[in-house]
């Protein structure tokens, strides 16, 4: 009986470590659901940053804090925030993280091309890129 209750938790362990492949929204013409690595801020290249979308809620972390907040998203127009996120410091993040969290909540549309999500400005000029 041990055995078969390991068998079952370590079952549920590996589900809950296993990343979910990105899918799209219940109506088929939804946007992704997955979670993202930004890899580049502003025209630079960043690390750490990190966006995970499900239905109506955004997460991640600024390379230090951790974030939640609001998404809404119609066609190719997105609206995320306003955003909350814990007060940890960590020394030489706090700026990427603050230019992180504004450009998302500039955003203004989205493109995805392949495994590449990029999220626009009103003006159309580029915030954030990020991989799956």
């Amino acid at each position: 009986m041990r055995y078969v209750k390991a068998v079952v938790v370590g079952a549920f362990v590996l589900l809950a470590a296993t990343p979910v492949p990105a899918q799209e929204d219940g109506d088929g013409d939804g946007p992704l659901t997955a979670s993202w690595a930004a890899t580049e801020l502003n025209g630079k290249p960043v690390e750490g940053l990190t966006l995970d979308y499900t239905t109506d809620r955004v997460s991640g972390t600024g390379g230090c804090n951790r974030f939640n907040g609001p998404i809404s998203i119609e066609d190719d127009a997105v609206q995320i925030g306003p955003l909350a996120a814990t007060k940890m410091m960590c020394e030489g993040k706090s700026e990427i993280e603050a230019q992180y969290f504004g450009a998302l909540e500039a955003a203004r549309s989205f493109v995805v091309e392949g495994d590449v999500l990029t999220l626009k400005a009103e003006d159309g000029h580029d915030l954030v890129k990020f991989k799956k």
